[in-house]
């Protein structure tokens, strides 16, 4: 008997629990989903000034410095996501701007990255910017995301890994950048009463983000940078689910559907066919397991020489090659050169400690590139 009203008891706390759930359930899907207020005026800022953001599209807002577009619904193939339109476009074909890039610059055509930079660092400061909806929803950056960021010792330490290239350019990109303006940005933080220091990191900042965030047009008489509102929150993927183009008639950004995407799928774009080398060189991140192959370097009898898997048959060809034919190398000593070249290499590489995750996904696929290359020049035969 008292295990018949035992087992009643379990089956009524079974089924109340089965409830409660339900509840719960219905609840959260009754719930509405509530967005930052910094988001909403974004959205009607693209809405108000002849745009149009697919109703199904809503953003997934981690932090500020980590937000994406995910899809509310599915989503068709061919279907339009995104209307841009020029009036909110940040370039030197923006009127207002293109007047503030002759004041920094003058009419020199080769400063039109550099002149979003000044633009954006001087506008933010005007409270009745129209375009101050884009700046308010502007990411957070972390400095030591970036290869940039690099102390002497870290660049001493990965100076063989080609990665810290990278540095000296943005310095010089940046130097460029500054020194037409520097004398304006003093003036300017004097007027409004503002810390040059602050200015001036606010120049970095900007300078960063039209780096990583801008868009050219590629089906335009023009290829200018250009800042895209709401489009710059796409987050790159080797395995984009959208395209986008210029659309000339219209006046606009169109972002696109290249296939079908499913409820919750984040949505996707290309940045371009890069190795993650060059992904944290220009955008500060990497994709483990990427499926564009990196580079490695290394030198052959004093001649440098760019190891690529897609290439592997011609490269070990090219090492031989410079050994054997012309450095007059015996076949098996040429093999045994390049074999502890490569092991060299990898030792370098296994040394290698850093707390930098970019960097420790760039060194693992560095090794298992060399492994490839050991392996083949093993079996290699003339």
């Amino acid at each position: 008997m008292k295990n018949i009203y035992l087992n009643v008891f379990n089956l009524f706390y079974f089924l109340l629990n089965i409830v409660a759930i339900s509840l719960l359930f219905e609840k959260i899907k009754s719930k509405q989903i509530k967005f930052s207020q910094e988001y909403l005026n974004l959205i009607n800022f693209v809405n108000s000034n002849n745009g149009y953001i697919n109703p199904k599209l809503i953003p997934n807002e981690i932090s500020n410095a980590n937000r994406y577009i995910i899809a509310k619904e599915k989503i068709k193939k061919d279907e339009i996501l995104l209307f841009i339109h020029d009036e909110i476009l940040i370039s030197k074909l923006h009127k207002l701007i293109f007047s503030k890039c002759q004041e920094a610059y003058g009419l020199e055509e080769e400063y039109e990255f550099e002149c979003i930079v000044y633009f954006m660092t001087i506008d933010k400061y005007n409270s009745s910017s129209i375009f101050k909806p884009y700046y308010d929803y502007l990411p957070e950056i972390n400095i030591s995301d970036f290869v940039f960021s690099f102390n002497e010792k870290e660049k001493e330490l990965f100076k063989e890994t080609g990665i810290t290239e990278g540095i000296q350019n943005y310095e010089q990109f940046l130097n460029k950048a500054l020194k037409p303006v520097e004398e304006k940005l003093k003036k300017f933080s004097i007027k409004n009463n503002i810390k040059y220091e602050n200015l001036l990191e606010e120049f970095k900042y900007n300078f960063i983000i039209v780096g990583t965030r801008n868009f050219g047009r590629p089906e335009s008489i023009f290829d200018v940078n250009t800042m895209v509102p709401f489009l710059d929150l796409i987050n790159h993927s080797d395995k984009n689910n959208t395209y986008w183009y210029y659309e000339e008639k219209k006046k606009g950004y169109v972002l696109i559907a290249m296939r079908d995407i499913e409820k919750n799928e984040e949505i996707t774009d290309s940045y371009g066919k890069y190795s993650n080398s060059r992904l944290y060189e220009i955008y500060g991140f990497v994709i483990p397991g990427n499926i564009i192959n990196d580079n490695v370097y290394i030198r052959i009898n004093g001649e440098g020489i760019t190891l690529n898997i897609n290439f592997l048959n011609s490269k070990i060809e090219s090492m031989f090659e410079k050994l054997v034919r012309m450095k007059n190398y015996e076949f098996n000593n040429a093999k045994n050169y390049i074999l502890k070249e490569l092991n060299n290499k990898k030792d370098y590489y296994l040394k290698l400690k850093t707390n930098r995750f970019s960097m420790n996904v760039i060194i693992k696929e560095h090794i298992e590139i060399i492994n490839i290359f050991i392996n083949e020049v093993q079996k290699y035969k003339i």
